[in-house]
């Protein structure tokens, strides 16, 4: 058989399948195998090629896929890193409002207390003027006229004299005592006494100074009553109440109450002085049942001192005007 011009020629490949006749048969024909032997031979020249490109394909992918996988690990690990940092910022954010806020609240309580400063000051000198006038005017007095006065009116400056060095001793003794309870360190001691007993020494106390302001002083306590509380502390408030009163009071009557009930010892000092109007009578009382400064109250040391006090005793204070007039503070202490 002659090939045609411009094909190829299966010769070889049909001799080496065994066709020996010269005429080819029908491709039906032929056996299963032959026909793929055919299709090899027919593509012996594309397959390379194929496997080849199918093999870059492979490699183009794969480094495709390695290389994006390496960019998807590096995002997830910049983004790990941007969330780590954006939450040491919100940290350090948090950091930095909470120190602000301290320190605005450490502002706050330094103006309150230079505030608190002032007013103690305020307090002290107003209450240290009146004893030291009063000293002032008698010594200067005394000083001029000591060799031609009566031996009655010598007697009179010097009480006087006496009264005024006493209200300052007793205060800077009180200021010292109030300086130590504000520490959080100070405890109360708390102990038994008579009740009587502790009234008597205040009587003893303030003796002269009542007969100089002309008052008398009663005392309606029972004999052997007892009370459980901080001696000093219960003193530092009867002394100013009963002062109070006796400043306030000139020919007249001041009397400490005392009555027990419901596990409860109530303390009256009353006076019949010239008494407090219902406004400042209510915001006095506003003043000892709560923590809020007062205007026209805080011009006396001797209040203060009576509220804090109280409080660390756990009791309560109220004041009342009763039918009689004057003025009535009820002490009331746990038993």
């Amino acid at each position: 058989m002659t090939p045609r011009s411009g094909t190829m020629t299966f010769l070889p490949f049909l001799l080496w399948t065994g066709s020996t006749s010269a005429s080819a048969k029908p491709a039906i024909d032929q056996p299963v195998w032959q026909t793929v032997g055919l299709f090899l031979s027919w593509n012996n020249l594309i397959l390379p090629p194929v496997l080849a490109s199918l093999l870059v394909a492979v490699l183009v992918w794969f480094f495709l896929r390695m290389r994006y996988r390496n960019r998807h690990q590096q995002h997830l690990r910049l983004d790990h890193e941007t969330q780590d940092r954006i939450l040491q910022q919100q940290k350090l954010i948090s950091e930095l409002r909470l120190h602000n806020d301290q320190l605005k609240i450490s502002k706050e309580n330094l103006h309150l207390s230079i505030s608190e400063k002032d007013r103690f000051i305020a307090i002290l000198i107003h209450d240290l003027r009146s004893p030291l006038r009063y000293l002032y005017k008698n010594t200067a007095y005394l000083f001029r006229n000591w060799k031609r006065d009566s031996h009655a009116e010598l007697d009179d400056l010097i009480t006087e004299i006496n009264n005024s060095t006493k209200q300052i001793h007793f205060l800077t003794e009180e200021i010292m005592q109030w300086i130590s309870t504000q520490d959080q360190a100070y405890g109360v001691r708390i102990r038994e006494y008579l009740l009587p007993e502790l009234i008597r020494e205040l009587e003893a106390l303030y003796k002269e100074n009542i007969l100089h302001h002309g008052n008398t002083l009663q005392l309606d306590i029972p004999p052997r009553m007892k009370v459980n509380t901080d001696k000093l502390l219960l003193k530092t408030i009867l002394r100013n109440l009963i002062d109070n009163a006796n400043k306030n009071t000139d020919d007249g009557t001041i009397r400490i109450e005392a009555r027990q009930a419901y596990q409860k010892v109530v303390i009256m000092v009353s006076d019949s002085g010239i008494g407090i109007s219902p406004t400042l009578l209510r915001d006095i009382n506003r003043y000892f049942s709560t923590s809020e400064p007062m205007p026209g109250l805080n011009t006396q040391f001797g209040h203060e001192i009576i509220r804090d006090f109280a409080r660390l005793l756990n009791a309560t204070v109220f004041y009342e005007t009763p039918e009689s007039g004057g003025l009535r503070v009820s002490l009331t202490l746990p038993y």
